[in-house]
């Protein structure tokens, strides 16, 4: 009878041992922990969250956009992927200026998770149709100079009111 307790006793202490692997970290591909609302290229208008975004060369705007997405930059863009994100109020605090760099995700990873590509670009501004693309988080990343970088958009094709959007992040 002692022996088969013990038996149950270890097996309860194995099998609920903490997994981090389920663990979200700071550059988990599909988190967004912030967002820029803008109307136009380079202003922002209002920063929500902590954006965990790598968008230096890169401008995308409106945001949220409702149909239409234009994507600039100063330099040529090759590539272009929109991957489905999910939006958590958690790492608010964190300094991505020091986590997040070009080198943070590999072109076939983030191909295997886009829904919408647009590749073998060559271009320095595009707008993109986002018109039949469900309405929630994105990540949008975009090669230029076989450097990827990124940003953060929430598409509204559903309508969306803006207070709404403010206090989920408030």
């Amino acid at each position: 009878m002692k022996q088969i307790l013990l038996f149950f006793i270890a097996i309860m202490i194995f099998s609920c041992s903490k997994d981090d692997s389920s663990a979200i970290s700071e550059t988990d591909m599909k988190l967004v922990t912030g967002i820029n609302l803008t109307n136009t290229g380079a202003n922002i208008e209002m920063q929500l969250g902590n954006p965990n975004v790598l968008n230096t060369p890169l401008s995308v705007y409106p945001n949220p956009p409702s149909g239409v997405v234009a994507i600039e930059s100063y330099e040529n863009m090759t590539d272009i992927w929109l991957v489905p994100a999910n939006a958590q109020k958690i790492f608010q605090t964190t300094d991505f200026n020091n986590i997040l760099n070009t080198e943070l995700y590999t072109e076939s990873e983030i191909d295997s998770n886009s829904n919408l590509k647009f590749l073998n670009l060559n271009v320095t501004n595009i707008q993109l149709n986002l018109e039949n693309v469900n309405s929630g988080y994105y990540k949008v990343f975009v090669k230029i100079n076989g450097s990827i970088y990124w940003d953060n958009i929430y598409v509204a094709n559903n309508g969306i009111q803006i207070d709404n959007l403010i206090n989920f992040w408030n």
